[in-house]
C-alpha cells in the first residue's frame, strides 16, 4: 500500500519543525508554495500558533503580508486566533497592520469581534485604524458592541480618534448594536462617551427603539 507523502503545509499545520525544515532544505521552493487556498507554509504555522516554525519561514522568507484566496494575512489570521505572541512578531517583521480581507476586515476587526483584549490593545498601540470599516460598514466597535466585549470597547473608546456615532451600511451605531443585543454595560459605556440615542437607522430607528422598552428606560436613567 502507497503511503502518501504529507505537503510542507501539512506539516507546518501540525508544527512539525523538523520535517517543514529538513523538506524546505531539500526543495527550496517550496517555502514559497501556496496550496489549493491559496496559503503559504507560514499561514498554517501561524493558525495553530506554532511560533518557533513562524520564525523560522518569516526568517528564511522575509514575507510577512502575503494574503490568501480570500485576503487574508498572516496577521489577519493570527489576530482572529488569538495569537498575541505571533501577532507581535509579524509586526515587527513588517505586516501591514491596517491590510483587510476581501470582505474588508483588518486583524483589529477580528480581535474586537472574539473580544481579544490583549490584541486590540497591541494593535492600537501599533498604529492600526480603529474606525476602519469592513464591507458592510461596521467598525472595530460595532463588531465589539454586539456580543458585549466591554473590555474591547473600553480600549476603542479610550483611543484618540474613535468615532462612536459611525453608522454601518444599515444606519446602525454601536450603541443600536448594543441595544438590539441588550447588553448594558456596553450601552452604558458608549453613552458616557458621547454616543446619541436620537440617531435613526435606515429603518428609522433610534438605539432606543432596537430594544425592549425595560432596558430603554434603564439607558434613560
Amino acid at each position: 500500500m502507497l503511503i502518501s507523502k504529507r505537503t510542507v503545509h501539512e506539516l507546518a499545520l501540525n508544527g512539525d519543525v523538523l520535517s517543514v525544515k529538513e523538506m524546505v532544505m531539500s526543495k527550496p521552493v517550496c517555502i514559497k508554495t501556496k496550496d489549493d487556498s491559496g496559503r503559504l507554509p507560514l499561514h498554517w504555522a501561524v493558525s495553530k500558533g506554532h511560533t518557533e516554525l513562524s520564525a523560522w519561514l518569516l526568517d528564511q522568507t522575509k514575507e510577512a503580508d502575503v494574503p490568501d484566496e480570500s485576503g487574508w494575512t498572516p496577521l489577519i489570521i493570527a489576530a482572529s486566533a488569538g495569537h498575541q505572541e505571533l501577532a507581535a512578531l509579524l509586526l515587527d517583521n513588517g505586516a501591514d497592520i491596517n491590510r483587510t480581507t476581501d470582505q474588508g476586515r483588518t486583524a483589529l476587526l477580528y480581535a474586537a469581534s472574539k473580544g481579544r483584549s490583549e490584541l486590540v490593545s497591541l494593535l492600537i498601540n501599533k498604529g492600526a485604524d480603529v474606525n476602519k470599516d469592513d464591507q458592510l460598514g461596521a467598525t472595530p466597535l460595532h463588531r465589539a458592541a454586539g456580543p458585549g466585549h466591554s473590555d474591547v470597547v473600553r480600549l476603542l473608546l479610550a483611543a484618540d480618534n474613535t468615532i462612536v456615532d459611525c453608522q454601518d451600511r444599515y444606519g446602525n451605531t454601536a450603541l443600536h448594536t448594543a441595544c438590539e443585543e441588550e447588553r448594558t454595560e456596553v450601552a452604558k459605556l458608549l453613552i458616557s462617551h458621547g454616543a446619541s440615542r436620537e440617531i435613526q437607522n435606515r429603518e428609522e430607528k433610534s438605539s432606543l427603539e432596537m430594544c425592549s422598552p425595560q432596558f430603554a428606560r434603564g439607558l434613560k436613567s
